[in-house]
């Protein structure tokens, strides 16, 4: 019977996603197939899942990296180091905005570049994700050098004005790490994989902070009305992956690459108001 409703939901979905336009800032992210679609859901329960569309199309996870980044870094540096760089504060500053002092918050590229500096390198996180959550995400090297080659990147400013505020000591370094995490590819499936490391909040005291977090900076600048309308701790990105986490319960993962005005995923956003609802959740 499920599998009959998200069969049905994908077909919605991807007439929905033609209101939404594929971002042009990054090469080899416009030349992808706007009609790409695909969900995921893993179950805590039984470890049962269940997926539909286009599961094995593989894409660049690019901002719903950091709340891993975050929880590697909490579990293996603990509270203080970690926020002593970024604050837990909404924002309603676009996602790409040059810092005036402290990062809000590590959903914004200032968070997640000066979190990046104490990184030892993007291969420690890969790894370790991969370990964890038995998934099996791989360096884009040709989606990394498309990010490289774009002329403006507002990124290089991003991170000379940390290193100006004296949060990072190599902005070089700190953007290079960061650009190579979020250029990690996978698939659905590997998204709700290492999703699961966020749903079990007895098993670690940093989840709850993460989710937090989460439902109220991982949207964007819709973080808030996502949160009153779906109320679950997501993250989107500008490929058009979204995660959606159901505490205790479960992971969503979406991919539709056309995005809505603010950059987040038409069809995902969808896909995931159906299924939560679908499930109860």
């Amino acid at each position: 019977m499920f599998e009959k409703s998200l069969s049905r939901s994908l077909k919605l979905a991807k007439q929905e996603s033609l209101k939404g336009k594929i971002p042009s800032y990054i090469p080899l992210l416009a030349q992808v197939d706007p009609q790409t679609i695909a969900i995921a859901i893993q179950h805590l329960q039984e470890n049962k899942s269940e997926a539909a569309g286009d599961i094995t199309n593989t894409f660049p996870l690019m901002s719903v990296i950091k709340p891993f980044l975050l929880l590697y870094l909490l579990e293996n540096l603990g509270f203080d180091q970690v926020f002593q760089l970024v604050d837990r504060l909404p924002s309603q500053e676009a996602f790409n905005a040059i810092p005036e002092g402290k990062p809000h918050n590590p959903m914004l590229n200032s968070g997640a570049i000066a979190l990046s500096s104490l990184l030892p390198s993007s291969e420690t996180l890969r790894n370790w994700l991969n370990v964890r959550a038995d998934a099996n995400l791989e360096l884009d090297q040709l989606m990394l050098n498309s990010v490289r080659s774009v002329a403006n990147r507002r990124n290089l400013a991003i991170a000379a004005r940390l290193q100006e505020l004296g949060l990072i000591a190599n902005p070089e370094q700190a953007l290079a790490i960061y650009e190579e995490i979020c250029c990690l590819r996978g698939n659905v499936q590997d998204l709700a994989q290492i999703g699961m490391l966020l749903v079990n909040t007895q098993r670690s005291p940093y989840i709850s902070i993460i989710l937090e977090i989460m439902t109220k900076c991982g949207m964007y600048e819709a973080s808030e009305e996502f949160a009153q309308d779906i109320g679950l701790p997501s993250k989107s990105s500008v490929s058009g992956a979204i995660l959606s986490i159901v505490p205790d319960l479960a992971a969503i993962a979406s991919y539709s690459p056309t995005l809505d005005a603010i950059g987040n995923s038409v069809g995902g956003l969808f896909l995931i108001r159906q299924v939560a609802t679908y499930l109860g959740y």
